[in-house]
């Protein structure tokens, strides 16, 4: 609860009434506390919560949101709209990911000339326990894929 606590005080987003009640809500909470701690330094730990669960490192500075409840169209709509709502202005990037296990897995930058910030999205398949998995993280460059077509891209195995 300190990590949707700690969002909501600098985001100014409402208070979720229960995460069981819309796991949609939560997952926009949840991607929201990880923006600001990766962006803004925000103060977010470790936390699970009604099937989301929040992951936070340092080095590199990133932060993850995994959610195993809910419709994942629903999620991935909320989690955009939280994703849409940041100052940076973070747009798909050119290159497009092969999906891998996911039914879909989308990359978004910030502008160019700014921090080096990118989000990725991934949606699951029905029927997988893994809704959405959602990472925000820091590069100590742009990645040149936010801009230039690089073809299809495979996920590492790391």
């Amino acid at each position: 609860m300190r990590w949707l606590l700690a969002a909501l005080a600098l985001v100014g987003g409402p208070l979720v009434a229960t995460a069981a009640e819309d796991p949609s809500e939560t997952t926009a909470s949840a991607t929201r506390a990880c923006l600001a701690a990766v962006i803004d330094g925000a103060p977010v730990d470790d936390m699970a919560i009604d099937g989301v669960r929040v992951s936070r490192s340092k080095d590199p500075n990133a932060c993850t949101v995994q959610v195993e409840v809910g419709e994942p169209a629903a999620l991935r709509r909320a989690a955009l709209a939280a994703v849409n709502s940041r100052r940076e202005l973070f747009g798909p990037a050119k290159t497009q990911w092969e999906p891998g296990a996911f039914a879909s897995r989308e990359t978004f930058c910030n502008l160019p000339g700014r921090r080096a910030l990118n989000v990725i999205v991934s949606t699951s398949m029905p029927g997988a326990a893994r809704k959405l998995s959602l990472t925000v993280l820091e590069a100590r460059e742009r990645d040149v894929r936010c801009d230039r077509d690089q073809g299809l891209q495979k996920p590492s195995a790391n």
